[in-house]
């Protein structure tokens, strides 16, 4: 029974020589080819084989004796690697792609949510302006509704003073000037109405001081 050694030693060759036939060594083929030996030992002489194919492809080159099917083999085998880094390349691309996509996605809608809160805050600012001008209009009417109001109770306190004076001098001349009856009850009769009058004015007058205090306290 052969040695381990022997049995991995005898595989790297027949699969040289099933290369150079043009035949891609596998356990099942190298082992026909063997006779016997473990698959295991084939399957790690194997592993060894392709991992040192490529170094002793680049010392054949350096020697014109390289068989055509070890050329034809680490050709494809190229290829294949070629293939292979070619479509990780593309799928990484890809992604890298998408990433920048959905990137530019958020930008767009950071911003175009920056413009609509700009947008927002300038109404919004026009509405108070229009606000404080109507405010200010009010203010005005109301000042102008205070002075208003101070000249009618400047006024209705002159016709006070006036209509007390009239009733005073009215009282004097009927105690004074020994006037008959009926005119001393047209006298009287003139005064009660000159009260009624200063007691209306007076009442006029407390409501003008309330609406003006209300008013200044309002501005």
């Amino acid at each position: 029974m052969p040695k381990k050694n022997d049995t991995h030693d005898r595989a790297i060759e027949i699969a040289d020589r099933l290369l150079e036939e043009g035949i891609r060594p596998t356990q099942q083929n190298v082992r026909e080819r063997l006779g016997s030996g473990s698959l295991t030992t084939i399957n790690r002489a194997l592993n060894d084989w392709w991992h040192t194919l490529a170094e002793r492809v680049q010392r054949r080159n350096e020697h014109p004796e390289l068989p055509e099917p070890v050329i034809q083999l680490a050709n494809q085998a190229w290829n294949r690697a070629l293939a292979y880094a070619e479509h990780r390349f593309n799928q990484q691309r890809s992604e890298i792609e998408q990433q920048q996509k959905q990137l530019r996605e958020s930008v767009e809608a950071r911003r175009s949510g920056g413009e609509a809160a700009l947008q927002e805050a300038q109404k919004q600012n026009a509405r108070l302006l229009e606000r404080c001008e109507r405010l200010a209009d009010e203010k005005h009417s109301l000042e102008r509704r205070i002075l208003d109001l101070e000249e009618a109770q400047i006024r209705l306190t002159m016709a006070k003073d006036q209509a007390l004076h009239e009733v005073k001098q009215l009282q004097r001349l009927g105690s004074h000037q020994g006037l008959h009856d009926e005119a001393l009850i047209e006298l009287r009769v003139n005064a009660r109405i000159q009260e009624e009058e200063l007691e209306r004015i007076r009442r006029q007058n407390d409501q003008l001081s309330k609406e003006n205090a209300m008013l200044k306290a309002n501005s």
